[in-house]
């Protein structure tokens, strides 16, 4: 697998070869699984048909390699779950204070669950936020609106996480950028919000449904058992100025939820290691110390192959360490940069 991933290109991935079968075809006729889950997850396509007309899927010989065809993939054009662009959506400027300023955060957020009815606030996701949203076809908001019917009948806010990871539509990237527009300000927005409700702090906040579903998923009991801590992996392609701010030491809190993953392979999947823009290459290297800053949502996910740890919005991260690597990525060298973060305690703030 290793030689695959460091030679492989992206155009030759679905080229047809002298016995009329694709890569794809190949692995799936000898019960190369792995292979084919790789393939699979940089897009080799499963429509095309072989010198006897049958499809890669078609052409498996073994129960494993037959499953593997059904896990979801993110198509491409969700390329930033699991990486970014650009360092303002996602992190804060360094702040000595960052420990204060995420404790205050989350305790706002936190009295929501314990004063507001569940039903109240799922209504508040549902027709405040998600269900404002605009859809790229009927069927798909009809999709998105039947899994928040189901949550709110049944009280169970798990199928939040079913709605964020959906294929279909970003809807992780909506709710991350409106996160990240109120940034560390949220608590005095919330704040605003509450008087604005005559201080009735029973009632779900008006024009927060971004931060509504961030609180029952950071704190609602059902959330607990994936509660995770440990490394994980997320890949950004950035600007040697944003580059510059993540010096050694440097404090940041993140604004949104960060998908991140326990294969860094996944991470890796959707950078742009020859890019236009002369972007600079980067793999964060996240290590998670407090369970409730993190949830590990493989079991709950629309695509748990991805192995996705979702990081919470106003978790604070040291820079311990910055080192340029050396990698082999699509049959080129290339020159990469690894940052080693590291939750802080509030000792260490």
């Amino acid at each position: 697998m290793k030689t695959v991933r460091e030679t492989i290109k992206p155009f030759q991935i679905d080229t047809i070869g002298p016995e009329g079968n694709t890569a794809l075809h190949a692995a799936s006729i000898h019960g190369h699984a792995e292979i084919v889950r790789f393939l699979l997850r940089y897009h080799a396509s499963k429509d095309i048909r072989n010198g006897n007309g049958l499809t890669a899927e078609e052409v498996a010989t073994d129960k494993e390699t037959i499953a593997v065809f059904k896990i979801l993939v993110r198509p491409s054009s969700d390329s930033e779950h699991f990486s970014g662009s650009t360092l303002e959506i996602e992190w804060l400027d360094s702040y000595k204070n960052a420990y204060r300023i995420s404790y205050e955060n989350h305790e706002y957020m936190r009295r929501w669950l314990t004063k507001v009815p569940l039903r109240k606030l799922l209504d508040a996701v549902d027709n405040g936020y998600i269900g404002k949203m605009k859809y790229p076809s009927e069927e798909l908001q009809k999709n998105i609106q039947e899994i928040m019917d189901v949550v709110k009948e049944d009280g169970n806010p798990l199928g939040l996480l079913q709605v964020y990871t959906h294929p279909g539509i970003s809807i992780f990237s909506r709710i991350n950028q409106d996160l990240a527009e109120v940034g560390s300000d949220f608590r005095f927005v919330s704040t605003q919000a509450l008087i604005n409700s005559g201080d009735l702090d029973n009632e779900a906040p008006k024009g927060l449904g971004q931060y509504i579903f961030a609180s029952i998923l950071i704190n609602h009991r059902s959330f607990r058992r994936y509660y995770h801590k440990g490394d994980t992996y997320r890949g950004v392609n950035m600007t040697e100025n944003d580059l510059e701010q993540y010096k050694i030491g440097n404090i940041i809190i993140t604004r949104s939820f960060l998908s991140t993953s326990k294969n860094r392979d996944i991470s890796e999947r959707f950078l742009a290691y020859t890019n236009p823009k002369n972007l600079q290459v980067v793999m964060c290297i996240c290590k998670v110390l407090n369970l409730r800053s993190s949830l590990y949502i493989r079991e709950m996910s629309q695509i748990p192959d991805e192995e996705e740890v979702l990081i919470v919005p106003f978790t604070v991260f040291e820079v311990k360490d910055k080192r340029e690597v050396e990698l082999v990525r699509e049959g080129i060298n290339c020159r990469i940069t690894e940052i080693d973060l590291e939750e802080c305690q509030s000792n260490l703030v």
